[in-house]
């Protein structure tokens, strides 16, 4: 598999998954680090735009309220285009309905897919607040654990240093690759 870098925050994707794993969650094997844009619309209307799908068993308004782009991927098992390939059941719809809650509610947020399995994401997380109208989430895949469990057994780690000062370079991530 090609591990090349590609995208500006792969970087910080691996070191992500390395800390899970240098902590004893070997499971944790990937990382996809999303910027989140509003495009329009409060909270209020986007709420509800997701609400009205929900209850009319439509596709969530996904693109429509959002720009969603991938900024850093790692993983050992796929490359970023594997996993682009895969992002509509990947990125599961319990963790897609979430999505406004993500962009409006400051940090921490963190929300989990108990049902994931495979290759699907357990876990999106929001470490740090809105930075120049960009939400940043990470989703994260361990095939054989919940992320609650880690979360159930590590207080206190220092986000900061296993970002390494991404809030500080994350303005600068104005490319990537727009979810699907």
């Amino acid at each position: 598999m090609d591990n090349t870098p590609t995208l500006p925050a792969d970087g910080v994707a691996e070191r992500i998954v390395r800390h899970f794993q240098a902590q004893g969650f070997s499971g944790i094997s990937e990382a996809l680090i999303l910027r989140i844009r509003l495009k329009k619309g409060g909270r209020r209307e986007v709420e509800a735009a997701f609400e009205t799908a929900m209850e009319n068993k439509r596709a969530l308004p996904l693109h429509e309220q959002f720009e969603v782009r991938a900024i850093g991927h790692f993983a050992q098992s796929r490359s970023f285009a594997e996993a682009k390939a895969a992002i509509q059941s990947d990125f599961t719809v319990p963790l897609r309905r979430e999505l406004p809650g993500v962009f409006f509610d400051p940090a921490p947020v963190m929300i989990d897919d108990p049902m994931a399995s495979g290759t699907k994401y357990d876990a999106m997380i929001k470490l740090w607040d809105n930075l120049e109208d960009c939400a940043y989430a990470i989703l994260l895949n361990d095939p054989d654990a919940s992320f609650l469990d880690y979360l159930g057994s590590h207080h206190g780690d220092d986000w900061e240093k296993i970002m390494g000062g991404f809030g500080a370079t994350a303005m600068s991530f104005g490319a990537g690759v727009e979810v699907e």
